[in-house]
């Protein structure tokens, strides 16, 4: 048989689960976002099961929906969320608890099969039917496997909750599978001392990194990080101290005393390659607080100082003046500044030529001339327009950068010069991180012209809203050189999003 027909039966049965997650559901508008919410549903329910939470009766799961609906920013009623809920259970009808089925080729018999599965299953230990209580559940081996499968592709898990899968595992027997966890935790925390290795070269090299990478100041949450470390140390301890246990009460097993000799010396070997991890991101905290210390100047923030804002907002305005010295010495500067020079006005008058006879002419025609002021009125219909292909493109690809707006057609180039907001907005938001929360307020209590293009946009085109509590911020690349676009010299920075941590 050809070999790319070798294991298709069994490779079918892992994916038939995730065809089938959510299929068929009658979920109204949900119905592109079903499998995204189930899938959280089942993450949620792994991570209550591996810390021994035993809210994960029918009503959990239920609230567990309607959360993660909340989360996406999505609606739905009780008659969605119910349908969910049960859709995850069973198949079809409450009352036959149908299990779900699918079929798959055989490629040994050369026939088609059904394979029948569920996504939960009761938890015995935890379900106390005799007693009036709910049925408990757990994720049957099926659902474990997708989100396994998830994990592989995304490095879903954290050190703590391999640490807590580990010692599920063994408390329930499985001491092979503990052993080849452990393997995960051992790559997982050999990548992580790769990228902190890589980081401390670059933090040696270029300590202004530290600005522009986020993730890496750490220097203040240091006694969050030790803690952190200290615990999952204490579940390496838990662990062994379960071994132990184990060995005792299976003196008598040797297969399962070589299982456990195994997994033992695994634990060893992870313990020390994480205790090396833990001290080497100490270390790079420690280096980067001395190097805050003794430079200071590498880590001056350009100033942000605006005297509407700063001064006049939230000094003048709230604190007011005890005398007007004060008001005097703060505001002469503004309005009577010193030059260490003036020309004289002979010397001026002497430079310049000009012809009498142009002169009475243009001041004949300028009285002449009606002097109406016209207020200046910005039409956001256009500015809204233009930007809305930015906000296309950060929704596509989390970033945009002004030069990106060359590859338009001409007719979207053209809508960012019918109102010189438009680009005025592209240099506001460079001034500071905004994080944005508009969609539920009045345009008339906003002051910042950002959050206004920000509610006009969701006002206008209703998927930006997915924009609201997301963080943009400019990322400036000091090494790329100015974009030319139309006679217009832009500085290379971009406009990016930062989803809020939860």
């Amino acid at each position: 048989m050809n070999e790319s027909w070798e294991g298709f039966g069994k490779r079918l049965q892992r994916l038939n689960p995730l065809f089938e997650l959510g299929r068929g559901m009658e979920v109204g508008e949900l119905k592109p976002y079903i499998q995204s919410i189930l899938m959280q549903v089942l993450l949620t329910i792994f991570y209550r099961e591996l810390n021994d939470d035993d809210h994960r009766s029918k009503s959990d799961i239920k609230y567990m929906v309607e959360d993660s609906i909340k989360q996406m920013k999505l609606l739905a009623d009780d008659k969605q969320i119910d349908r969910i809920t049960s859709g995850l259970l069973y198949q079809g009808k409450e009352e036959f608890s149908k299990p779900f089925e699918a079929l798959y080729y055989d490629e040994i018999r050369q026939s088609w099969d059904t394979q029948v599965f569920r996504y939960v299953t009761m938890d015995e230990i935890y379900t106390n039917l005799e007693l009036g209580g709910s049925i408990v559940y757990k994720l049957t081996d099926v659902s474990q496997e997708m989100i396994f499968m998830s994990r592989e592709m995304a490095e879903e898990f954290s050190i703590t909750i391999e640490q807590l899968y580990s010692m599920q595992l063994i408390k329930n027997g499985n001491f092979r599978k503990a052993t080849r966890n452990l393997d995960h935790l051992i790559s997982r925390v050999n990548r992580l001392m790769a990228k902190e290795f890589t980081f401390q070269k670059e933090m040696i090299n270029n300590p202004k990194i530290l600005l522009m990478e986020e993730e890496w100041q750490r220097a203040d949450n240091r006694v969050e990080i030790e803690k952190q470390f200290e615990e999952e140390k204490n579940h390496f301890r838990t662990i062994t101290r379960m071994i132990e246990k184990t060995k005792r009460s299976n003196e008598a097993d040797e297969a399962i005393q070589k299982e456990l000799m195994l997994l033992q010396e695994k634990i060893g070997h992870t313990r020390q390659l994480h205790d090396r991890f833990a001290k080497l991101v100490i270390q790079n905290i420690s280096y980067e607080m001395k190097l805050k210390a003794e430079n200071p100047s590498l880590f001056w923030e350009t100033s942000l100082v605006s005297f509407r804002e700063h001064l006049y907002e939230n000094w003048f305005m709230k604190e007011g003046f005890k005398s007007f010295e004060t008001i005097e010495r703060v505001l002469s500067p503004l309005f009577s500044p010193k030059n260490e020079f003036i020309l004289p006005l002979d010397w001026i008058w002497g430079e310049q030529e000009f012809d009498e006879k142009q002169l009475s002419d243009a001041v004949i025609e300028e009285e002449s001339e009606e002097s109406v002021a016209r207020p200046r009125v910005t039409n956001w219909d256009s500015v809204v327009k233009a930007w809305s292909y930015v906000f296309q493109h950060l929704q596509t690809y989390g970033e945009f950068s002004l030069a990106d707006l060359s590859t338009l057609p001409l007719e979207v180039q053209d809508m960012w010069f019918e109102e010189s907001e438009t680009i005025d907005l592209w240099m506001m938001f460079d001034k500071k991180p905004l994080k944005v929360q508009v969609l539920h307020r009045k345009e008339e209590t906003l002051s910042d012209e950002r959050e206004i293009l920000l509610y006009k946009l969701m006002q206008e085109y209703p998927q930006f809203q997915t924009f609201e509590g997301i963080k943009l911020f400019t990322m400036f690349d000091h090494r790329a050189e100015p974009h030319y676009w139309y006679q217009m010299k832009i500085t290379p920075f971009k406009l990016c999003v930062l989803e809020e941590k939860r």
